[in-house]
């Protein structure tokens, strides 16, 4: 148990489908078993589900009632705390590393606003036109890498085989950081870059993170050559938001797999709710990754599906925290 959350306090990640079959439809039978068992060992104060940053998205394709209701109870779990963003936590990570800083709740997530997210004017409406947004932005910039992932998929090669491929993309993802960090360095500035999309500009990853690290934390030009050295050392592994996000990615590209917005919304829970999380609700698909990757492991985490043997294995687990 990772206690970030306090002593004997298990940390669980609940995905969206995971949350609509606890909290919003009719469950099944082991469904409504875990329900109740997760409103006694919250009672208890054994319990914290924060709110995944995804679940506004997500929910705001439902009714506005059923997203009433599951935001309602997933702020009740998480005692009103949501995982922060993941550059936010990716800079957080940087500067606890740097600074030797404990890793704690603040590292993960902040206090919500409001007791109800949706029910605040505009706000379900707001987060509908993120989310189309988002998948606009998706598709866009998943189209070259797509169709030569179709050109690869006609010839299939052992995962020993494309292991090399697997490490070189991971790379490839961390380039980018690296090179405006040096960049930055260099010259003791850095003006922020903005990727063009159809849809409208957002600000480059690399640079937000950055801009986040200046303006907050007011990280020195030692501190910036010292995170320099570690990342050339070692990539993203020792700053888990970014090293679950590389490699997750690059294993949808070494399987040759199409990104869609629910691999990215997907991506963007698990790289902020997987360090911090005991036990990890998410799809088959992705359980199997995370194995597959040894994400699982490096981040001590158990991870269930819905199906009924984890479902089964969940309710035993979740008697004895």
């Amino acid at each position: 148990m990772k206690e970030y959350f306090g002593k004997n306090k298990t940390c669980i990640c609940i995905d969206q489908f995971a949350a609509s079959n606890l909290f919003d439809e009719s469950p099944g039978q082991h469904w409504a078993e875990i329900a109740a068992l997760i409103d006694v060992k919250f009672a208890e104060g054994k319990i914290i589900c924060p709110v995944p940053t995804e679940h506004f998205l997500e929910s705001s394709n439902r009714s506005k009632e059923r997203a009433l209701k599951v935001d309602h109870k997933l702020h009740e779990l998480g005692h009103g705390l949501a995982f922060l963003p993941e550059a936010a936590i990716a800079a957080n990570f940087m500067v606890a590393l740097l600074r030797n800083l404990p890793v704690d709740q603040h590292i993960f997530c902040a206090p919500l606003k409001h007791a109800s997210t949706f029910s605040q004017q505009g706000a379900f409406n707001g987060f509908k036109e993120q989310h189309a947004d988002l998948n606009a932005k998706v598709t866009e910039a998943a189209i070259g890498a797509n169709k030569l992932r179709e050109i690869l998929a006609e010839k299939r090669f052992p995962r020993s085989v494309m292991e090399p491929m697997y490490q070189a993309s991971k790379w490839q993802q961390v380039r980018p950081f690296l090179e405006r960090l040096a960049e930055l360095i260099d010259t003791g500035q850095i003006i922020s870059r903005g990727v063009d999309f159809q849809t409208g500009q957002v600000i480059h990853w690399a640079d937000l993170i950055i801009q986040i690290l200046l303006w907050k934390y007011k990280v020195t030009a030692d501190e910036c050559r010292r995170l320099l050295d570690i990342i050339v050392a070692t990539g993203f592994d020792r700053i888990p938001p970014l090293d679950i996000r590389v490699s997750l990615t690059a294993n949808l590209a070494i399987e040759h797999k199409k990104e869609t917005i629910n691999d990215q919304i997907d991506i963007m829970r698990l790289s902020t709710g997987l360090p911090a999380a005991d036990f990890v609700f998410t799809d088959k698909q992705r359980k199997f990754e995370l194995s597959q990757t040894g994400l699982d492991k490096k981040y001590q985490a158990e991870i269930f599906s819905g199906t009924k043997a984890d479902l089964v294995l969940f309710l035993s687990r979740l008697r004895t925290v």
